[in-house]
């Protein structure tokens, strides 16, 4: 069989904060963290332009359209990560939230000390010149700037190790218990604009005492000067190991099996971060790399993956009492780690299980571990978050949105994601091995109907086209075009004040406009709107900020 490359490749180009996939000439597939667009090259473009639209059989796309299908399913898997996991449905909220938990008192520090940029510096002369404390412009700004941060410092610090060096290091650094405390409590505030009494989501309030009990005792992690415990892989690893492996699978089970581990090195797709987090789980598992690629070790290691980036508490479930393990329950390499261990030193027996990619061996095995760990399955989760969306549960308002595309403008960007997320929980819970194994559900001899239904029915919401690198919406079958670009635009329309909002408080200088990104081609229109969307939500143009020199 000749691959070629050029259909095959999604280098990761790994940032401290926002992990980005760049599509170039050997690198064709792309999900960026912060802009919620899977991209494609020209290349994998062509080619998929020419199938028929969604999962095929083998035999109708060839060998062309199987390279081109694997990328095309990595890159949405990145995108299932972000939108059907609870742990990177949070991430994916970092940013917007950022934004939303800072907004009161950015209007308000602009009453009592004028607009300027950076908020960071505004901060610190405040801070100089006094007086300081709760209640003061200077306690006002320093809120900002530390929720802020704490948002960031989550993200770091969750992606992986470097990340977590790279953040901890920071003067704003205070303790990371903190920052994963503040980032749940931001964002469940925030998704209360659909459950505005608490009926459904926990209520980050009845938290306080517990959090501030960790930080007076001086448990690890939750004080200034902790000593901070590193995982050896982070959810970036996981994110591309899951990706990665669930794409040869696929394409093993598209070839018919006739490709080996030589094969994929030669075609360079098992190196660095990609093969990282299945090298610390064959470590952790005490167990020998697999001689072929349908090995169960190869499927055991996509459920781990699963599990550790689904974890309950915080989202749906309380921390409470479990405060002193909540870190290590909501890290995605902590809790990736724990779970490989267990296989080694409870269940070396399930290291054989995944046989046929079944419902009754996800649940057995999920079951096995989360009740060693003392740990709600992802099962159950998906059930919490699907009696939420029912059409008589709490959220049923949010599923009415949902199922008419009209969203509510109050936090737009954060209740169009969370009723996709709850959507595919609920799918979740129907197939959870479709979602825990897609290679072996898309190709091959288990691909039918549903399995396309539910690749079509989860895909990206947007995507850029062959000749084309700005965003469009993907058109969805079973909804109106009309209301799907009407989304769209209203979903872009804060993602530009997002953009601004991030800069004025943490970047130095004048405003960038640079929304090449959402559409090359209307960069300066881009650039009217975002001051026009500024003005209208702050009483101010950008391009008439004081800008703050940095204290010699």
């Amino acid at each position: 069989m000749n691959f070629s490359p050029d259909l095959l490749s999604a280098d990761a180009v790994a940032r401290n904060t926002n992990p980005v996939f760049h599509a170039t000439v050997n690198a064709h597939g792309l999900y960026n963290t912060q802009q919620f667009v899977l991209r494609l090259s020209p290349v994998v473009h062509k080619v998929l332009a020419s199938l028929t639209p969604g999962i095929a059989s083998t035999g109708e796309i060839g060998l062309q359209g199987i390279q081109a299908m694997s990328t095309y399913l990595h890159e949405t898997i990145h995108w299932w990560q972000h939108i059907g996991s609870t742990y990177g449905f949070i991430l994916s909220l970092n940013y917007p939230v950022q934004a939303h938990c800072t907004h009161a008192d950015l209007k308000k520090l602009i009453d009592e000390d004028g607009f300027k940029k950076s908020v960071f510096w505004q901060a610190t002369e405040l801070s100089k010149r006094g007086p300081t404390g709760f209640g003061t412009t200077a306690g006002r700004a320093n809120t900002i700037v530390n929720n802020h941060f704490d948002l960031l410092a989550f993200r770091a610090f969750t992606l992986g190790p470097e990340a977590a060096r790279f953040i901890t290091q920071d003067d704003l650094f205070e303790a990371i218990g903190h920052a994963f405390h503040m980032t749940y409590a931001h964002t469940l505030y925030q998704l209360s604009v659909v459950d505005k009494t608490f009926a459904a989501m926990p209520n980050p309030q009845a938290w306080a005492d517990g959090f501030r009990s960790l930080r007076e005792r001086k448990v690890r992690g939750h004080y200034y000067g902790s000593t901070i415990e590193l995982w050896p892989i982070g959810a970036r690893e996981i994110f591309e190991g899951q990706a990665r492996f669930s794409q040869i699978q696929y394409l093993s089970h598209a070839c018919g099996h006739r490709l080996d581990w030589g094969d994929y090195r030669n075609l360079g797709m098992l190196s660095g971060l990609y093969v990282k987090a299945f090298e610390e789980f064959l470590r952790f598992t005490e167990s020998k790399w697999p001689t072929n690629i349908d090995d169960p070790i190869v499927g055991l290691f996509l459920l781990v993956c699963d599990l550790a980036l689904n974890p309950a508490s915080g989202f749906p479930a309380h921390v409470h009492p479990n405060y002193e393990t909540f870190l290590d329950d909501v890290n995605p390499g902590a809790r990736f780690c724990m779970f490989s261990r267990l296989i080694a030193l409870r269940y070396p027996d399930i290291k054989g299980a995944v046989q046929m990619y079944s419902r009754s061996e996800y649940e057995t095995i999920t079951e096995k571990l989360c009740q060693a760990a003392k740990d709600a399955t992802p099962l159950l989760i998906a059930r919490v978050f699907s009696n939420w969306f029912d059409k008589s549960g709490p959220l049923a308002s949010l599923r009415k949105e949902y199922e008419t595309y009209a969203f509510g403008d109050e936090n737009y960007v954060l209740r169009h994601l969370f009723a996709h997320f709850l959507a595919f929980q609920e799918d979740k819970l129907k197939k959870p091995e479709f979602f825990c194994w897609p290679g072996a559900w898309t190709a091959g001899e288990r691909l039918t109907n549903e399995a396309s239904t539910l690749f079509n029915k989860h895909g990206a919401l947007f995507v850029d086209k062959e000749n084309d690198d700005a965003i469009f919406p993907r058109i969805q079958n079973d909804r109106n075009e009309a209301s799907v670009y009407e989304a769209f635009n209203k979903f872009y329309h804060n993602q530009v004040l997002y953009e601004v909002v991030n800069q004025w408080i943490s970047k130095s200088g004048a405003f960038n406009y640079d929304f090449a990104w959402m559409s090359p081609s209307k960069a300066g229109e881009l650039k009217v709107f975002a001051r026009i969307q500024f003005n209208a939500e702050f009483g101010f143009d950008p391009e008439n900020v004081m800008v703050l020199s940095p204290p010699a």
